[in-house]
């Protein structure tokens, strides 16, 4: 009986651990792409304040450009979760949107899509800027990994164990102790 009740804390310790391990062992994106850093795989977070638009997208998913920290972002998302982030966005305006996703290199592909949907936008800013003149902003490839680093925010990162094992543990660490307390006071049946 009393093997329950130390199986059952052990269980909600390790939970625990889990839930601020998990909590604590992630960066900002801000400070990878700030670097220069080419780190795939990195757990990042993005608190994103508006949704400029995508470069690409297919039926399901698309590479988005975001803000955030004041600096822009691509951002590998579900197309229905974009306009979720966009809509929350345009009613919250002094907010931010939390978004979690792992990193991977920027593929040449995106690059060219990348540069062409910069260029769109700093001459749309531009011309509907009195004071700038009406040329074209073409950007070099420096300037690309320049405005958005190396990596991109993938947020179609999969199944997560760990996540699992926690709910299991507190859930099973939960009845564990219930069942020692009920066997011990007989509170339930």
């Amino acid at each position: 009986m009393k093997r329950n009740l130390i199986i059952g804390i052990v269980l909600l310790t390790i939970s625990l651990g889990l839930i601020i391990y998990s909590e604590f062992n992630k960066t900002n994106i801000y400070e990878l792409t700030n670097s220069g850093s080419k780190k795939e795989n990195v757990k990042v977070y993005l608190d994103a304040t508006f949704v400029a638009g995508s470069i690409t997208n297919d039926k399901d998913n698309g590479y988005y450009v975001m803000f955030g920290d004041g600096v822009q972002y691509i951002v590998y998302i579900s197309n229905n979760m974009a306009n979720k982030v966009n809509r929350y966005l345009l009613d919250h305006e002094e907010e931010s949107y939390h978004i979690e996703g792992i990193t991977k290199l920027i593929p040449s592909s995106m690059e060219e899509n990348g540069k062409k949907f910069v260029k769109e936008w700093l001459d749309y800013s531009h011309n509907h800027n009195e004071e700038e003149d009406n040329h074209s902003h073409d950007i070099t490839t420096d300037e690309f990994y320049q405005y958005f680093g190396y990596v991109y925010l993938d947020t179609n990162i999969g199944f997560d164990y760990i996540k699992l094992f926690t709910y299991i543990s507190i859930i099973l660490g939960l009845l564990l102790i219930i069942y020692f307390v009920n066997t011990k006071y007989h509170f339930i049946g």
